[in-house]
């Protein structure tokens, strides 16, 4: 055989043994949702449903779950159904080393030292649905606070490892709330909550080895009349299972009276606030109205400005605009007018920078020279505070890309919050009322930038502060249209100055997309403050997202179960 055809024979041999692989991974078990019922008996007994949704193969004789650390419970009554509706004979104890035809359509318990294993026949292979039904009893636990339980209800190292799975808790006849019911998830991604008068946890990416779906629910005394009451509290065990969790650091330590005299105020407060039902509605609607009035008595007669309002306070010009409701009064084109205004300094510079595999070049925003705190200003730190922001996003090579802005935004979110308030700093209309002739000239700069092509008289000092304007007229959402009307009377200004040149490219496309980004990450920063307090709400059992640590002292699961 020629070196050529055993070369073309290896190929061939190689290729074919991917094919198999690649055939063998593709047909392997696999179990696409797992949906677990819990129904609640007034003595702490559960009648669990668990519904899966399987592919089956050639692989393994039968499927099975785990149900270890029983902590007093026991398992009986099982069923189990396929999705011909064909219910499984029970054989009781289960022989695992029987074939894959002797277990087709039969169901069987392996009794093991800690606990059980519940098997059934996996039967004929292709697309099928398997329901097992069991009674678990004894998993409301009666403790001295409180009754409840902290339960593992998937076990991890499950195989196949499910894509979804669902779990929802009930109790017959009494309706869950979010007063009277507490929640708690560990070791899945996903959330627990009560909805539709149950309790619900459901994740929200695939499991992996590592994955189990325990589940703490905390009752109120009187809602059960368990049959296992144990010495201790219910918070003893919802410490044990905070351990290793992200709830920690938010327990609920309030003494009974200081919780009483909390659910008063909220009773008294939401009292009030039915009484006043209508009050921030019509708030809304009166300060519309004296913000429109006021509006009206700025812009009569108004004159056009030419001069830099507010000794060029950035900060300030935003928010009596913001507070007069201005429309563009936006955090967006102050961020624009920030990054135009340190172009300007040269803090910010532009840069080309060639992309080695296609060779098209790119212009980027490069940091330059440092910004200089030169005053005790809120405007002139809030810069400085936003360079600093920019430099460090903009890593090694200092050219600054609106993606690595948001990322590093997005990590530095928790230090960033003091930076984000203080950006979003207003005053009020009445604090405008004061400034009012000042609030004119700001407006009647506006409405000198906006009529800018239609102005006969132009002074030279006036083109000495074209800069400013631009800056300006970011501020106020009409940087294009003023750089177009800049360039149409005065061409060759743009041409003599290099920095004019650089903040006219800028205002295109380079400010926009930085203030973009940096505005998006304004609103990670704020997600981010919203995200703790909806953390802090979680930890006290109100629903969330399920935590991926802790979950100690928990009873059920274990590790194993599924094809085999």
């Amino acid at each position: 055989m020629s070196r050529a055809r055993l070369k073309q024979l290896r190929w061939g041999l190689a290729f074919l043994a991917l094919l198999l692989v690649s055939a063998d991974v593709s047909a392997r078990p696999r179990l696409t949702d797992l949906n677990i019922s819990v129904e609640l008996a007034d003595n702490g007994d559960a009648r669990i449903t668990e519904r899966r949704t399987m592919m089956i193969d050639d692989e393994g004789t039968e499927c099975y779950i785990v149900v270890g650390n029983l902590n007093g419970s026991e398992v009986k009554d099982l069923e189990v159904t396929d999705e011909t509706g064909l219910k499984y004979s029970h054989v009781g104890e289960w022989d695992v080393d029987r074939g894959r035809s002797w277990k087709a359509g039969k169901c069987g318990i392996v009794y093991k030292r800690d606990g059980y294993e519940l098997c059934w026949g996996l039967g004929e292979e292709g697309a099928r649905v398997y329901t097992t039904s069991y009674t678990l009893t004894r998993l409301v636990k009666g403790y001295d606070d409180a009754d409840g339980f902290n339960y593992m209800f998937v076990a991890e190292n499950v195989s196949p490892l499910p894509s979804h799975v669902k779990l929802t808790i009930s109790k017959p006849g009494t309706p869950f709330t979010s007063d009277s019911v507490k929640v708690w998830g560990f070791r899945y991604h996903g959330t627990i909550m009560i909805e539709d008068s149950c309790v619900v946890a459901e994740s929200s990416e695939d499991f992996t080895s590592e994955s189990a779906l325990i589940a703490m629910v905390r009752f109120p005394k009187g809602m059960f009349q368990p049959d296992d009451v144990r010495e201790g509290s219910f918070e003893q065990l919802q410490n044990k299972a905070f351990e290793g969790s992200d709830y920690i650091g938010y327990e609920d330590n309030r003494t009974f009276w200081q919780k009483l005299w909390d659910n008063l105020e909220v009773l008294f407060y939401g009292f009030i606030m039915m009484l006043t039902f209508f009050v921030p509605a019509l708030s809304m609607v009166y300060m519309w109205w004296k913000k429109r009035k006021f509006r009206k008595r700025l812009e009569q007669d108004l004159n056009w400005y030419r001069d830099i309002p507010y000794k060029g306070n950035l900060q300030h010009t935003h928010a009596v605009c913001e507070a007069a409701g201005y429309d563009d009064a936006s955090v967006k084109n102050l961020l624009s007018a920030y990054v135009l205004r340190m172009v300007y300094r040269g803090e910010l510079t532009l840069t080309s920078v060639s992309n080695p595999k296609t060779g098209k070049v790119k212009q980027y925003l490069a940091i330059g020279k440092d910004h200089e705190l030169t005053g005790s200003a809120l405007d002139d730190k809030l810069e400085h505070k936003l360079f600093d922001i920019f430099k460090k996003a903009a890593g090694e090579d200092q050219i600054l890309q609106p993606r690595e802005l948001e990322r590093y935004m997005e990590r530095n979110a928790k230090g960033l919050q003091p930076f984000v308030k203080q950006l979003k700093t207003s005053v009020s209309l009445s604090q405008c009322e004061k400034e009012f002739e000042q609030m004119r000239q700001t407006v009647g700069l506006k409405k000198y930038l906006k009529d800018f092509t239609i102005i006969d008289e132009r002074h030279v000092q006036e083109v000495a502060l074209w800069k400013d304007y631009l800056i300006f007229a970011s501020l106020f959402g009409i940087a294009d249209q003023v750089r177009k009307d800049m360039k149409t009377i005065n061409p060759e200004f743009f041409k003599l100055d290099q920095v004019a040149e650089e903040m006219a490219q800028s205002t295109v496309i380079l400010v926009p997309n930085l203030s973009n980004a940096a505005m998006n990450g304004t609103r990670q920063i704020e997600s981010f403050a919203a995200r703790q307090e909806a953390r802090a709400a979680r930890s006290s059992g109100g629903g969330g997202f399920s935590s991926w640590g802790g979950g100690g002292g928990f009873s059920g699961g274990g590790s194993g179960g599924g094809v085999r």
